[in-house]
């Protein structure tokens, strides 16, 4: 055993020395192109786990990886929920850390699914597979509610980028004099900018294991990765399809949607959707949510009942082998899932009935897709060219397909 320890010290050390591989020494991938850097992740219920160290010295954390938001958070000392109690692992504590900087503010964020976390301000180093990114705008949280389980607690916010990098605050003279330079919201921008200027600004999100079903694992693969700074060819085959994020008269920011026309049933549901509709590319969830009224119509189509205690759609599980697949219309391509993609069954005690991965949300004609549809996909998001791209991944057996078709409808 310890012959072992010298062995793994070693390699711990050559890994520092050579920090331009970042690499965890278990997990080595030939062929990667240069200055990628990839990070483990686990798969939890749809949602993709990974590794943050945060502070000096670095307390190390689980947490989910989001695209849809840009605030990366963590439980502190002073959160005393229930989620925080019961995640058994020490909260992040600031005065343990020497460039923590209080912006003595505080925040409340509302999440889908009654989800929220309020939290503190504080500037902080953050380190993500290797790329440490100082002064990041960063939340500690002193209530949590309905985020996390034994796995994970806390956020990495990959989302919320701008045109020039800069976040608006409400600080005093005195605060911007001791800190120089206040980092932007999102972790993804701030690592761009600190490790490759304008070049190699993509990161993407790839699944090796959905629980078993759709791949074959091996052994020395983790569940998923977090892949940075470049496009890793090694993991999908064929194609990459990239939609481009919407355009500024679309009103909101751009990231990370593209335009979506059309939802299609088989030939038990075809939904032309509103002009001006987007979809919005989110890791937060693992449900793929649509309008009311679209959502209805889809479940009505395929004979799915509501059930308002689980607020899920059921459907007898006999019954799910029998539906057509579920394709997406974008902008010069179709993506098509079937069934088993995006229904579950609704527990060991119950397996004659299933439900769908699919569900309302409070939008009037835009979509957001969650894990039953990313985790079909290498997920890939590239700011240098302002798209998103989407590939099989190598080896895949979901059956999920990606289909290019003419130019985006005038709707």
């Amino acid at each position: 055993m310890f012959s072992k320890s010298i062995i793994l010290l070693a390699s711990l050390t050559a890994f520092t020395a050579h920090a331009e591989l970042h690499r965890v020494p278990l997990h080595r991938r030939a062929n990667t192109g240069p200055g990628i850097k990839t990070e483990p992740m686990t798969y939890d219920n749809g949602l993709l786990v990974g590794s943050v160290h945060i502070g000096t010295p670095p307390q190390e954390f689980s947490v989910m990886f989001d695209t849809a938001s840009s605030l990366s958070w963590v439980p502190s000392t002073k959160c005393h929920s229930s989620e925080c109690r019961d995640y058994g692992h020490s909260p992040y504590d600031p005065d343990a850390s020497t460039t923590a900087f209080s912006l003595n503010e505080k925040k409340s964020i509302r999440f889908d699914d009654e989800k929220c976390v309020d939290v503190e301000l504080y500037t902080e180093t953050v380190t993500v597979a290797g790329i440490t990114v100082e002064n990041q705008y960063f939340g500690a949280a002193y209530s949590v509610s309905n985020i996390g389980d034994d796995k994970y607690i806390g956020y990495l916010g990959l989302g919320g980028f701008t045109e020039d990098g800069s976040a608006n605050f409400n600080e005093t003279e005195k605060h911007l004099q001791r800190r120089v330079f206040i980092n932007s919201a999102g972790f993804a921008q701030n690592g761009f900018q600190s490790q490759y200027a304008q070049q190699s600004q993509q990161f993407g999100m790839v699944t090796y294991n959905q629980g078993g079903f759709f791949q074959r694992k091996r052994w020395n693969k983790p569940d998923a990765e977090f892949i940075f700074g470049g496009v890793d060819h090694d993991v999908y085959d064929g194609k990459i399809a990239y939609l481009p994020l919407p355009t500024c008269d679309y009103g909101t920011s751009p990231y990370w949607k593209a335009y979506i026309s059309c939802l299609k049933l088989g030939n038990l549901a075809d939904i032309k959707l509103a002009h001006k509709s987007l979809a919005s590319f989110s890791s937060n969830g693992n449900f793929i949510t649509g309008p009311k009224r679209q959502v209805e119509v889809l479940h009505t189509a395929m004979g799915a009942h509501y059930d308002s205690e689980s607020q899920t759609y059921h459907i007898k599980c006999c019954e799910v082998e029998k539906l057509p697949d579920l394709t997406f219309t974008f902008d010069h391509y179709q993506v098509t899932l079937p069934p088993k993609l995006w229904t579950s069954e609704n527990s060991e005690d119950d397996d004659e009935m299933c439900h769908t991965l699919i569900a309302a949300n409070a939008h009037e004609k835009d979509w957001s897709l969650g894990g039953a549809f990313l985790n079909n996909f290498y997920h890939i998001y590239d700011n240098s060219n302002m798209r998103i791209g989407l590939a099989l991944p190598k080896g895949s057996e979901s059956q999920a397909k990606i289909k290019k078709i003419g130019s985006r409808s005038k709707n």
